[in-house]
């Protein structure tokens, strides 16, 4: 399991204002138990691929989610899958107290 260390406080407050979008999370819900490509993905959350692109590619940067390329024989041809990352963040003042100001 990926333990996310944070190290100031402008890494704590970004990190949670990513994390504290419903669209986000119900992103994360979804590829938790089964990986799935954008549209899948789209089509269950109820958002734009666009979009459900963007917040794919913002996950992978942060190690949150593991993505895979994968050529098939139908429609679409190139399809990228994505899974969740299994991860922890452990939020307590003594956390915020430990961390810099920066």
């Amino acid at each position: 399991m990926l333990r996310l260390t944070i190290n100031s406080i402008p890494e704590l407050a970004k990190l949670l204002s990513f994390l504290g979008n419903e669209q986000r999370l119900s992103i994360l819900k979804t590829i938790a138990q089964q990986e799935k490509y954008a549209r899948e993905i789209s089509e269950e959350v109820g958002i734009s691929r666009p979009l459900v692109n963007i917040y794919l590619k913002q996950f992978e940067k942060l190690g949150l989610v593991k993505g895979r390329s994968e050529v098939s024989e139908e429609s679409p041809y190139f399809r990228r899958y994505y899974k969740s990352v299994p991860f922890e963040l452990v939020v307590s003042l003594e956390v915020i107290q430990n961390t810099k100001e920066e």
